[in-house]
């Protein structure tokens, strides 16, 4: 049932996170009576969810979508990153998703709309388990036994990063489009919640928009290739 709701959901995912996002907005109790307490806590975790994904795209990537939106693998990648955590994608989107709820200080998201999206996420994890041990076996059942799916094992970083070298061009060609993304719903928010003006917030999204045109311009001119 889990792996039928994970394929289901893998394939809408792009046209549904949107719309969950939009609850941030929605009138709430708020988590912390101060405002800076919730936008300082914030933004360490949406930055740390930022940073996961970067340094996941940075050392290796791995195209999990195939024709259709539906979930594919052609070949099974453990090491690195992934010796340490099966998933640091996921990882890094949930920490978004966990910092952006505490930034928008919203007791209604945390409490329904966060557990939803934990939900959402283990389904296309098991979806993507079982697609991985049809495909690749004993190979994939041995790593699942020895790797956490979301939960990085600390001690194991330093060997993780050996032998690869950061690619800061693929970061930046794979991930224009979700940091984008992430800093306009920053500025929304703190617009929101009144601790930034509209001017400032007008000035800011205008620069964004620029660095977010110039990189799409690049990119499309071949000047910026991810590899």
């Amino acid at each position: 049932m889990l792996v039928k709701f994970g394929n289901w959901i893998f394939h809408y995912r792009n046209f549904l996170f949107p719309v969950f996002y939009l609850t941030l907005f929605i009138p709430s109790p708020q988590l912390f009576a101060d405002n800076t307490i919730s936008l300082s806590i914030g933004a360490i975790i949406i930055f740390l969810g930022m940073f996961t994904r970067s340094v996941t795209i940075g050392l290796v990537y791995i195209v999990r979508g195939g024709k259709n939106r539906r979930i594919h693998a052609s070949n099974l990648v453990t090491e690195g990153i992934y010796s340490v955590c099966r998933n640091p994608m996921y990882l890094g989107n949930l920490l978004l998703l966990l910092g952006f709820g505490i930034f928008a200080n919203s007791v209604l998201y945390m409490a329904i709309m966060f557990p939803v999206f934990a939900l959402i996420y283990l389904g296309i994890i098991k979806a993507e388990e079982a697609f991985l041990i049809n495909e690749f076996g004993e190979e994939y059942v041995a790593y699942k036994k020895k790797t956490f799916a979301i939960i990085p094992k600390l001690g194991g970083l330093g060997k993780a990063f050996a032998g690869y070298k950061f690619n800061f061009t693929r970061v930046v060609i794979r991930e224009y489009n979700s940091l984008f993304i992430y800093a306009c719903g920053i500025l929304l928010l703190s617009y929101h919640q009144k601790v930034m003006s509209l001017q400032a917030s007008a000035i800011l999204l205008i620069i964004f928009l620029v660095v977010y045109l110039v990189v799409k311009v690049l990119k499309r001119k071949r000047i910026l290739k991810a590899s």
